[in-house]
């Protein structure tokens, strides 16, 4: 089964670019286990704000985490989680960037 990272999805432009890249080789470095939890998080995330994905930009949530927040957040590695917040500041980056247009 092929671990699809949502974020991934963004569309890459000259102005993300770096940001993109930069969660896309952090995302590589990541164990198969870090990469489940990172992913069930961020489909979380993305299902709570799925009413609002195409106002701001965000990707599908790419599928449904079994898992609630708690026990996903539990169960991350200090590196997973680091790379969950660089996930979350880039998807709040982007919200705010829509927001002051």
């Amino acid at each position: 089964m092929e671990l699809k990272n949502p974020i991934l999805d963004i569309e890459m432009t000259e102005e993300n670019k770096d940001q993109l890249a930069s969660l896309k080789n952090g995302f590589e470095e990541l164990s198969s286990e870090e990469k489940i939890d990172v992913i069930d998080f961020q489909n979380l995330m993305l299902q709570k704000v799925s009413n609002h994905r195409e106002k701001y930009g965000m990707p599908e949530c790419s599928q449904n985490s079994t898992r609630c927040a708690d026990e996903i957040i539990s169960h991350m590695s200090p590196k997973s989680l680091d790379y969950s917040q660089m996930c979350i500041n880039y998807y709040v980056s982007k919200i705010s960037a829509t927001l002051r247009k």
